[in-house]
Protein backbone atom coordinates (compact mmCIF):
# COMPACT_ATOMS: atom_id res chain seq x y z
CA UNK A 1 0.00 0.00 0.00
CA UNK A 2 2.81 2.39 1.10
CA UNK A 3 4.55 1.78 -2.47
CA UNK A 4 1.67 2.39 -3.92
CA UNK A 5 0.67 5.48 -2.59
CA UNK A 6 4.52 6.50 -3.06
CA UNK A 7 3.93 5.71 -6.51
CA UNK A 8 1.50 8.28 -7.58
CA UNK A 9 2.61 11.03 -5.13
CA UNK A 10 6.04 10.81 -7.54
CA UNK A 11 4.49 10.55 -10.77
CA UNK A 12 2.05 13.24 -9.36
CA UNK A 13 5.17 15.78 -8.76
CA UNK A 14 6.74 14.50 -11.55
CA UNK A 15 3.44 15.84 -13.61
CA UNK A 16 4.00 19.02 -11.81
CA UNK A 17 6.88 20.03 -12.34
CA UNK A 18 6.32 19.05 -16.55
CA UNK A 19 8.17 15.58 -16.59
CA UNK A 20 6.69 12.87 -18.40
CA UNK A 21 5.53 9.77 -16.37
CA UNK A 22 5.03 6.11 -17.96
CA UNK A 23 1.56 4.77 -18.17
CA UNK A 24 1.30 2.08 -15.87
CA UNK A 25 0.48 -0.52 -18.40
CA UNK A 26 -1.19 -4.09 -17.00
CA UNK A 27 0.16 -7.21 -15.56
CA UNK A 28 2.71 -8.61 -17.90
CA UNK A 29 2.34 -11.93 -17.14
CA UNK A 30 -1.47 -12.08 -18.12
CA UNK A 31 -0.73 -10.12 -21.10
CA UNK A 32 1.80 -13.00 -22.07
CA UNK A 33 -0.65 -15.85 -21.42
CA UNK A 34 -3.52 -13.94 -23.53
CA UNK A 35 -1.07 -13.29 -26.49
CA UNK A 36 -0.42 -17.13 -26.68
CA UNK A 37 -4.35 -17.46 -26.83
CA UNK A 38 -4.89 -18.37 -23.70
CA UNK A 39 -8.24 -17.44 -21.38
CA UNK A 40 -7.81 -14.65 -18.72
CA UNK A 41 -10.51 -13.59 -17.13
CA UNK A 42 -10.68 -11.17 -14.32
CA UNK A 43 -7.14 -10.22 -15.73
CA UNK A 44 -5.14 -6.37 -15.17
CA UNK A 45 -4.84 -5.88 -19.17
CA UNK A 46 -5.09 -2.22 -19.33
CA UNK A 47 -3.08 -0.37 -21.94
CA UNK A 48 -1.78 -3.87 -23.32
CA UNK A 49 -1.24 -4.10 -27.28
CA UNK A 50 -3.08 -7.41 -28.94
CA UNK A 51 -3.16 -6.29 -32.19
CA UNK A 52 -3.84 -8.29 -35.26
CA UNK A 53 -3.81 -11.25 -32.79
CA UNK A 54 -6.25 -14.42 -33.52
CA UNK A 55 -7.88 -14.91 -29.93
CA UNK A 56 -10.51 -17.05 -30.99
CA UNK A 57 -13.17 -18.14 -28.42
CA UNK A 58 -10.96 -17.02 -25.92
CA UNK A 59 -12.41 -16.25 -22.07
CA UNK A 60 -11.92 -12.28 -20.90
CA UNK A 61 -14.77 -12.21 -18.71
CA UNK A 62 -14.47 -9.23 -16.32
CA UNK A 63 -11.04 -8.55 -17.65
CA UNK A 64 -9.86 -4.73 -17.31
CA UNK A 65 -9.09 -3.41 -21.23
CA UNK A 66 -8.72 -0.04 -20.34
CA UNK A 67 -7.67 1.54 -23.47
CA UNK A 68 -6.10 -1.74 -24.64
CA UNK A 69 -5.22 -2.26 -28.45
CA UNK A 70 -7.29 -4.67 -30.34
CA UNK A 71 -7.46 -3.19 -33.83
CA UNK A 72 -7.55 -5.75 -36.71
CA UNK A 73 -7.58 -8.76 -34.07
CA UNK A 74 -9.69 -11.37 -34.42
CA UNK A 75 -12.13 -12.41 -31.31
CA UNK A 76 -14.99 -14.00 -32.93
CA UNK A 77 -16.85 -16.58 -30.60
CA UNK A 78 -14.74 -14.79 -27.88
CA UNK A 79 -16.16 -14.20 -24.43
CA UNK A 80 -15.88 -10.62 -22.50
CA UNK A 81 -18.87 -10.35 -20.49
CA UNK A 82 -18.70 -7.39 -17.81
CA UNK A 83 -15.26 -6.54 -19.51
CA UNK A 84 -13.83 -3.23 -18.67
CA UNK A 85 -12.99 -2.00 -22.59
CA UNK A 86 -13.00 1.79 -22.09
CA UNK A 87 -11.58 3.41 -24.78
CA UNK A 88 -10.41 0.59 -25.80
CA UNK A 89 -9.18 0.68 -29.63
CA UNK A 90 -11.05 -2.04 -31.72
CA UNK A 91 -11.20 -0.08 -35.42
CA UNK A 92 -11.79 -3.30 -37.95
CA UNK A 93 -11.56 -6.04 -35.49
CA UNK A 94 -13.46 -9.39 -36.20
CA UNK A 95 -15.72 -9.95 -33.31
CA UNK A 96 -18.52 -11.97 -35.00
CA UNK A 97 -20.37 -14.20 -32.35
CA UNK A 98 -18.38 -12.37 -29.75
CA UNK A 99 -20.20 -12.41 -26.02
CA UNK A 100 -20.00 -8.58 -24.93
CA UNK A 101 -23.18 -8.70 -22.59
CA UNK A 102 -22.69 -6.06 -19.50
CA UNK A 103 -19.52 -4.77 -20.71
CA UNK A 104 -18.24 -1.34 -20.54
CA UNK A 105 -17.36 -0.10 -24.39
CA UNK A 106 -17.40 3.54 -23.53
CA UNK A 107 -16.27 6.26 -25.95
CA UNK A 108 -14.19 2.57 -27.37
CA UNK A 109 -13.23 2.62 -30.58
CA UNK A 110 -15.40 0.32 -33.64
CA UNK A 111 -15.11 1.74 -36.55
CA UNK A 112 -15.14 -0.82 -39.49
CA UNK A 113 -15.34 -3.35 -37.03
CA UNK A 114 -17.40 -6.56 -37.68
CA UNK A 115 -20.01 -7.35 -34.74
CA UNK A 116 -22.36 -10.04 -36.62
CA UNK A 117 -24.35 -12.07 -34.41
CA UNK A 118 -22.69 -10.49 -31.30
CA UNK A 119 -24.54 -10.23 -27.96
CA UNK A 120 -24.41 -6.71 -26.16
CA UNK A 121 -27.33 -7.10 -23.86
CA UNK A 122 -27.07 -3.89 -21.35
CA UNK A 123 -23.74 -3.44 -22.92
CA UNK A 124 -22.33 0.42 -21.87
CA UNK A 125 -21.56 2.27 -25.29
CA UNK A 126 -22.04 5.87 -24.73
CA UNK A 127 -20.13 8.36 -27.00
CA UNK A 128 -19.23 4.54 -29.03
CA UNK A 129 -17.73 4.53 -32.47
CA UNK A 130 -19.08 1.97 -34.57
CA UNK A 131 -19.06 3.97 -38.04
CA UNK A 132 -19.33 1.72 -40.88
CA UNK A 133 -19.42 -1.26 -38.34
CA UNK A 134 -21.08 -4.42 -39.21
CA UNK A 135 -23.70 -5.29 -36.90
CA UNK A 136 -26.46 -8.07 -38.98
CA UNK A 137 -27.94 -9.38 -36.75
CA UNK A 138 -26.04 -7.86 -33.33
CA UNK A 139 -28.49 -7.87 -29.99
CA UNK A 140 -28.37 -4.04 -28.39
CA UNK A 141 -31.19 -5.19 -26.05
CA UNK A 142 -31.77 -2.74 -23.18
CA UNK A 143 -27.97 -1.35 -24.24
CA UNK A 144 -27.04 1.76 -23.64
CA UNK A 145 -25.59 3.64 -26.73
CA UNK A 146 -26.26 7.38 -25.79
CA UNK A 147 -24.71 9.75 -28.36
CA UNK A 148 -22.82 6.85 -29.81
CA UNK A 149 -21.79 7.42 -33.58
CA UNK A 150 -23.22 4.65 -36.11
CA UNK A 151 -23.11 6.84 -39.48
CA UNK A 152 -23.31 4.26 -42.18
CA UNK A 153 -23.42 1.38 -40.33
CA UNK A 154 -24.90 -2.18 -41.43
CA UNK A 155 -27.31 -3.02 -39.03
CA UNK A 156 -29.71 -5.07 -40.68
CA UNK A 157 -32.09 -7.35 -38.88
CA UNK A 158 -30.12 -6.06 -35.21
CA UNK A 159 -32.10 -6.23 -32.38
CA UNK A 160 -32.55 -2.55 -30.16
CA UNK A 161 -34.94 -3.13 -27.98
CA UNK A 162 -35.82 -0.91 -25.21
CA UNK A 163 -32.14 0.65 -26.15
CA UNK A 164 -31.05 3.78 -25.19
CA UNK A 165 -30.41 5.44 -28.21
CA UNK A 166 -31.00 9.40 -27.55
CA UNK A 167 -28.25 11.80 -29.15
CA UNK A 168 -26.92 8.80 -31.22
CA UNK A 169 -26.23 10.09 -34.77
CA UNK A 170 -27.24 7.30 -37.70
CA UNK A 171 -26.64 8.99 -40.88
CA UNK A 172 -26.45 6.65 -43.55
CA UNK A 173 -27.06 3.28 -41.52
CA UNK A 174 -28.81 0.25 -43.19
CA UNK A 175 -31.58 -0.81 -40.16
CA UNK A 176 -33.52 -2.80 -42.58
CA UNK A 177 -35.99 -5.13 -40.48
CA UNK A 178 -34.36 -3.80 -37.39
CA UNK A 179 -36.05 -4.50 -33.95
CA UNK A 180 -36.36 -0.89 -32.58
CA UNK A 181 -39.20 -1.53 -30.41
CA UNK A 182 -39.62 0.96 -27.59
CA UNK A 183 -36.26 2.37 -28.11
CA UNK A 184 -35.27 6.18 -26.94
CA UNK A 185 -34.00 8.08 -29.97
CA UNK A 186 -34.33 11.92 -28.85
CA UNK A 187 -33.25 14.04 -30.57
CA UNK A 188 -30.85 10.91 -32.93
CA UNK A 189 -30.09 11.95 -36.29
CA UNK A 190 -31.14 9.67 -38.45
CA UNK A 191 -31.15 11.28 -42.31
CA UNK A 192 -30.63 9.04 -45.04
CA UNK A 193 -31.19 5.57 -43.25
CA UNK A 194 -33.03 2.65 -44.12
CA UNK A 195 -35.67 1.67 -41.79
CA UNK A 196 -37.59 -0.25 -44.12
CA UNK A 197 -39.76 -3.11 -42.46
CA UNK A 198 -38.36 -2.19 -38.97
CA UNK A 199 -40.33 -2.40 -35.65
CA UNK A 200 -40.36 0.84 -34.83
CA UNK A 201 -43.48 0.38 -32.02
CA UNK A 202 -43.60 2.80 -28.83
CA UNK A 203 -40.49 4.18 -29.74
CA UNK A 204 -39.55 7.54 -28.66
CA UNK A 205 -38.12 9.58 -31.73
CA UNK A 206 -39.38 13.41 -29.92
CA UNK A 207 -36.86 15.86 -31.67
CA UNK A 208 -35.15 13.46 -34.00
CA UNK A 209 -34.43 14.01 -37.59
CA UNK A 210 -34.77 11.33 -40.51
CA UNK A 211 -35.03 13.77 -42.86
CA UNK A 212 -34.57 11.31 -46.29
CA UNK A 213 -34.87 8.36 -44.53
CA UNK A 214 -36.76 4.97 -45.66
CA UNK A 215 -39.06 4.30 -43.30
CA UNK A 216 -41.27 1.83 -45.96
CA UNK A 217 -43.31 -0.65 -43.84
CA UNK A 218 -42.26 0.22 -41.15
CA UNK A 219 -44.45 -0.22 -37.58
CA UNK A 220 -44.05 2.98 -35.62
CA UNK A 221 -47.39 2.30 -33.99
CA UNK A 222 -48.00 4.13 -30.28
CA UNK A 223 -44.49 6.27 -31.29
CA UNK A 224 -43.52 9.40 -29.67
CA UNK A 225 -42.99 11.47 -33.07
CA UNK A 226 -43.41 14.70 -31.49
CA UNK A 227 -41.14 17.80 -33.17
CA UNK A 228 -39.53 14.63 -35.62
CA UNK A 229 -38.43 15.55 -39.52
CA UNK A 230 -39.53 13.47 -41.46
CA UNK A 231 -38.98 16.25 -44.32
CA UNK A 232 -38.28 13.89 -48.20
CA UNK A 233 -38.63 10.73 -46.28
CA UNK A 234 -40.09 8.16 -47.87
CA UNK A 235 -42.87 6.35 -45.07
CA UNK A 236 -44.80 4.69 -47.85
CA UNK A 237 -47.31 1.69 -46.11
CA UNK A 238 -45.61 2.89 -42.95
CA UNK A 239 -47.95 1.90 -39.64
CA UNK A 240 -48.39 5.06 -37.66
CA UNK A 241 -51.64 4.29 -35.77
CA UNK A 242 -51.99 5.69 -32.19
CA UNK A 243 -48.67 7.68 -32.53
CA UNK A 244 -48.17 11.20 -31.50
CA UNK A 245 -46.94 13.19 -34.76
CA UNK A 246 -47.46 16.69 -32.76
CA UNK A 247 -45.60 19.28 -34.99
CA UNK A 248 -43.72 16.85 -36.57
CA UNK A 249 -42.83 18.35 -40.06
CA UNK A 250 -43.61 15.97 -43.03
CA UNK A 251 -43.23 18.45 -45.73
CA UNK A 252 -42.40 16.88 -49.24
CA UNK A 253 -42.37 13.45 -47.22
CA UNK A 254 -44.04 10.27 -49.55
CA UNK A 255 -46.61 8.91 -47.69
CA UNK A 256 -48.62 6.70 -50.04
CA UNK A 257 -50.95 4.11 -48.50
CA UNK A 258 -49.68 5.00 -44.37
CA UNK A 259 -52.07 4.09 -41.54
CA UNK A 260 -52.82 7.10 -38.96
CA UNK A 261 -56.14 5.79 -37.50
CA UNK A 262 -55.74 7.51 -34.10
CA UNK A 263 -52.75 9.47 -34.50
CA UNK A 264 -52.42 13.18 -33.13
CA UNK A 265 -51.49 15.30 -35.88
CA UNK A 266 -51.84 18.59 -34.07
CA UNK A 267 -49.77 21.20 -35.54
CA UNK A 268 -47.97 18.87 -38.35
CA UNK A 269 -46.76 20.12 -41.71
CA UNK A 270 -48.44 17.81 -43.83
CA UNK A 271 -46.15 16.88 -47.26
CA UNK A 272 -47.86 19.40 -49.77
CA UNK A 273 -46.77 22.40 -46.97
CA UNK A 274 -50.24 22.70 -45.04
CA UNK A 275 -50.61 22.79 -41.61
CA UNK A 276 -52.66 20.62 -39.08
CA UNK A 277 -54.87 21.72 -36.52
CA UNK A 278 -53.49 23.79 -33.70
CA UNK A 279 -52.57 22.10 -30.62
CA UNK A 280 -54.34 22.63 -28.06
CA UNK A 281 -53.09 25.20 -24.61
CA UNK A 282 -52.51 23.39 -21.98
CA UNK A 283 -54.01 25.44 -19.28
CA UNK A 284 -52.28 25.23 -15.14
CA UNK A 285 -55.27 22.61 -13.32
CA UNK A 286 -57.78 24.83 -12.02
CA UNK A 287 -57.80 25.31 -7.87
CA UNK A 288 -60.57 23.50 -6.44
CA UNK A 289 -63.27 25.55 -6.02
CA UNK A 290 -65.17 26.05 -2.98
CA UNK A 291 -68.61 24.52 -3.12
CA UNK A 292 -71.53 26.57 -3.05
CA UNK A 293 -73.84 27.44 -0.51
CA UNK A 294 -75.45 24.75 0.55
CA UNK A 295 -73.91 21.64 -1.81
CA UNK A 296 -73.84 18.90 0.52
CA UNK A 297 -76.89 19.27 3.00
CA UNK A 298 -78.76 16.76 4.10
CA UNK A 299 -81.45 15.72 1.71
CA UNK A 300 -79.16 17.22 -1.33
CA UNK A 301 -78.41 15.28 -4.42
CA UNK A 302 -74.82 15.52 -5.70
CA UNK A 303 -75.62 13.24 -8.72
CA UNK A 304 -74.78 15.18 -12.08
CA UNK A 305 -77.49 14.69 -14.54
CA UNK A 306 -77.35 14.55 -18.64
CA UNK A 307 -78.08 17.87 -20.32
CA UNK A 308 -81.40 17.21 -21.81
CA UNK A 309 -81.18 15.94 -25.69
CA UNK A 310 -77.08 15.89 -25.46
CA UNK A 311 -75.84 15.19 -28.77
CA UNK A 312 -72.74 12.87 -29.40
CA UNK A 313 -69.60 14.47 -29.81
CA UNK A 314 -68.76 14.69 -33.57
CA UNK A 315 -65.97 12.70 -35.20
CA UNK A 316 -64.31 15.90 -35.93
CA UNK A 317 -64.25 19.31 -35.05
CA UNK A 318 -66.54 21.69 -37.05
CA UNK A 319 -64.16 22.77 -40.40
CA UNK A 320 -61.66 20.50 -38.95
CA UNK A 321 -60.15 19.20 -42.41
CA UNK A 322 -59.29 15.62 -42.91
CA UNK A 323 -55.69 14.59 -42.92
CA UNK A 324 -54.01 14.98 -46.27
CA UNK A 325 -52.73 12.09 -46.31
Amino acid sequence: MFRISLYFAVSLTLATVGVPTAVPAGDPESAALVKSGQSCSMCNLRYERFSNLTLDYIDLRGAYLFNANLERASLQGANLESAILVLAKLERSDLTGINLTKANLQRASLYGATLRDADLQLAQLPGADLEAAELTHAIFITANLEGASLVDAFASEANFRSANLKGAVLRGADLTAANLEGADLRNADLRGANLSMANMSKVNLEGADLSGAKISHTSLRGANLKFTKFIGATLEGANLKSSNLSKSDLHRARVGSIVTQGAELCGVRYPDGTKGPPCPDISPVSPIQEPPAGAGAPGATTESMPAPDAAPPPDAAPGEAPAPF
